[in-house]
């Protein structure tokens, strides 16, 4: 059943080659086993990419947790600093700072490297808390309200919400 198909993927990889050969097109190694200056700076660029890339996915999750976590709080009776009293450990890498208001509530997260800082913010208007995660660089402006919700300060980006687990 598979065989035809399996063969023709072989014959049409094996005529690719055969006429990459024949024009003198260079086929490269990967990358990895590639050597000099050029593809080592490729290769640690590439890497402080995948920790950023992880570093705001960490952020994006404990932020998504904290947010829940003082809404919840709100609801029954105000926010807290402690973030214990909220189940929340952020992660070692990520130090936490906790900014209270007079109606609102922020976490500031700061990665051990990089200058990017990651915010999640729980504000109460019209007796209704409204939240909102951020990244940016320096310190966080005036956070914007805008139809009924809370935006991100000029700047800065929303973080995407994490995605959810099944079972």
């Amino acid at each position: 059943m598979f065989r035809l198909p399996l063969r023709l993927t072989v014959l049409t990889l094996l005529g690719l080659l055969g006429v990459a050969g024949l024009i003198g097109l260079s086929l490269q190694p990967p990358l990895a086993s590639r050597t000099g200056e050029a593809t080592n700076r490729l290769l640690a660029d590439l890497e402080a990419q995948e920790a950023l890339q992880d570093s705001r996915e960490r952020a994006a999750v404990t932020l998504d947790r904290f947010v829940g976590g003082e809404i919840t709080r709100y609801v029954w009776g105000g926010f807290t600093p402690y973030l214990d009293v909220i189940g929340l450990e952020p992660p070692d890498d990520l130090a936490p700072k906790v900014v209270e208001g007079d109606s609102s509530i922020e976490l500031r997260l700061s990665p051990a490297e990089g200058r990017e800082l990651y915010v999640g913010r729980v504000e109460a208007f019209d007796g209704a808390p409204r939240a909102v995660t951020c990244r940016g660089e320096g310190t966080p402006g005036a956070f914007q309200r805008s139809s009924g919700r809370l935006r991100c300060p000029e700047g800065w980006t929303e973080l995407e919400r994490p995605k959810r687990r099944k079972g």
